[in-house]
């Protein structure tokens, strides 16, 4: 049976009491950055809603089990997951040549300057492989470290580190190009 009190949930079964106050920090803690990641992701806020639901059920079903004292990667793991399981029940791909599928709103800029450098941008990270987006969404949108981000990816940090700087550098190169010409 479970009980809501107050902050936090109580689940009572077999006599033991256990208070899932841990569980209600992190959903507090991360829960802005879990809604950024899956936002960027899908690009629509009602799609985002029902994943981030599904993503905070399936954290709270296994958090028990959860080990490590720090849990965003595991939470942002599952968050990339479900994503993917969202992408493949639907038979889309995770981004298209669409801005707004990856999140981004058209927004209203006063400079022309301002908003060359903005599609300019956007142009930028339609040209990066779906792997490259992948790194640069985890780390500027969700604000993963990089520590927590070889953890999702299972690589290593200095090789998440080399690959960030190359993808940086081929966005600096074409923006530079895209802006003179």
């Amino acid at each position: 049976m479970i009980l809501l009190s107050g902050s936090f949930v109580i689940c009572i079964g077999e006599g033991k009491i256990q208070l899932h106050e841990k569980f209600v920090d992190m959903y507090d803690h991360y829960f802005d950055d879990v809604y950024r990641f899956v936002l960027f992701k899908t690009g629509n806020r009602w799609d985002t809603d029902d994943l981030v639901s599904e993503i905070f059920r399936k954290s709270f079903e296994k958090f028990d089990t959860v080990t490590h004292p720090n849990v965003k990667p595991w939470l942002m793991t599952i968050a990339r997951n479900t994503v993917i399981d969202f992408y493949r029940k639907r038979k889309e791909f995770t981004y298209g040549q669409d801005p707004d599928v990856i999140g981004y709103s058209q927004t209203k800029v006063l400079f022309d300057e301002i908003e060359l450098r903005n599609d300019c941008l956007k142009q930028s990270i339609l040209t990066l492989a779906p792997d490259e987006r992948e790194i640069i969404n985890m780390k500027y949108i969700a604000g993963l470290k990089y520590k927590e981000i070889s953890t999702i990816l299972s690589k290593t940090e200095q090789w998440l580190k080399t690959k960030s700087h190359r993808i940086k550098q081929k966005m600096e190169t074409f923006i530079t190009i895209c802006m003179e010409g």
